[in-house]
């Protein structure tokens, strides 16, 4: 208001709707899209801590408020003591990390977080499914679509493993904006791939699944046994912290393509090791990866026996 103002009669407009950027960061990293994470308030930047569970989830927010796509791993770890800021995660999940700072303090913990750059999975029930979009260096930086027809299978394994995903499940193939990505399929990201540019269209929107880095071990069949996931290139047991039944061990299966849970069991091991620790209500609503918030020790199990998914052979006959 300390603007100067032409002033005009009252007319009827559209109501302007605006967003400002979070006072966010992430420093230390490669590039703008992975580091430690730093907030801006009251004009000094600190780092950001979580006195809770921290976990891919609520690294979503920090990637989409600094317009960086998806979070492909997170971590809390200890540095050096300094003045923090601290957010309750339940609180960033819903809002923003500057709307959930309550705490203004000392501490030697720090987040890390790895964004990917250009590709993100919007929409879907988990951060590895969704409707694919890319951010078009010709488009000033926005979010574009990607349309079904102009991506194959190796494509398609370039981004999944881009986004720390695992195998895809192809539901159509690609084209984003009349582009054609051509993959070899050993590109560490989808945007490196040699791509054929054509003019704008209107297009059906992909969706795209990929499978959760997770697997049953020492049973059956490849749909019952233990709880193992992979987080930062590295499979741990998984143990859960909260109640654990039938509906979160239906999750494992879903993620597994393994039906719906027959049984599932909580139970000692007979060593300790290292784990990933999920919450039960949280991978109910997600899924097991994103859900990982704990990285320590404990000999605890999670055993699950899933209904089964009746797969046909890679030639495509059937039995």
């Amino acid at each position: 208001m300390d603007c100067n103002r032409t002033r005009t009669g009252p007319e009827t407009c559209p109501t302007l709707n605006l967003t400002c950027k979070e006072p966010l960061r992430l420093v230390g990293g490669a590039s703008r899209c992975e580091g430690t994470v730093e907030a801006e308030l009251r004009g000094e930047w600190r780092r950001v801590v979580s006195s809770d569970s921290w976990d891919l989830e609520a690294a979503a927010v920090v990637c989409r408020d600094l317009d960086c796509g998806s979070p492909v791993s997170t971590e809390d770890r200890d540095g050096s003591m300094s003045e923090v800021w601290d957010v309750k995660t339940d609180c960033v999940k819903k809002s923003s990390v500057r709307d959930c700072i309550y705490y203004d303090g000392s501490s030697d913990s720090r987040l890390q977080v790895i964004c990917s750059d250009s590709v993100r999975l919007v929409g879907g029930r988990s951060l590895c499914s969704g409707s694919l979009q890319i951010q078009d260096q010709s488009l000033a930086q926005s979010w574009a679509g990607v349309c079904e027809g102009a991506l194959d299978r190796r494509g398609a394994e370039v981004l999944c493993r881009e986004l720390g995903c695992g195998a895809p499940l192809l539901q159509g193939a690609l084209s984003p904006l009349g582009q054609t990505f051509h993959c070899e399929g050993n590109e560490s990201k989808l945007m490196d791939c040699n791509r054929t540019r054509t003019g704008p269209e209107t297009c059906p929107t992909l969706n795209l699944t990929c499978k959760e880095p997770l697997r049953l071990v020492g049973g059956a069949s490849r749909c019952e046994g233990m709880v193992e996931a992979e987080l930062r290139g590295e499979w741990r047991r998984v143990v859960a912290f909260g109640s654990w039944d039938l509906e979160a061990a239906t999750a494992v299966c879903r993620g597994l393509d393994c039906g719906s849970a027959v049984s599932t069991e909580k139970r000692g091991g007979s060593d300790q090791s290292e784990v990933w620790g999920v919450y039960t209500y949280c991978m109910k609503k997600s899924s097991v990866r994103d859900c990982v918030y704990y990285d320590g020790s404990s000999d605890s199990l999670l055993q699950v026996i899933c209904s089964g998914h009746q797969e046909a052979p890679e030639d495509g006959t059937g039995p």
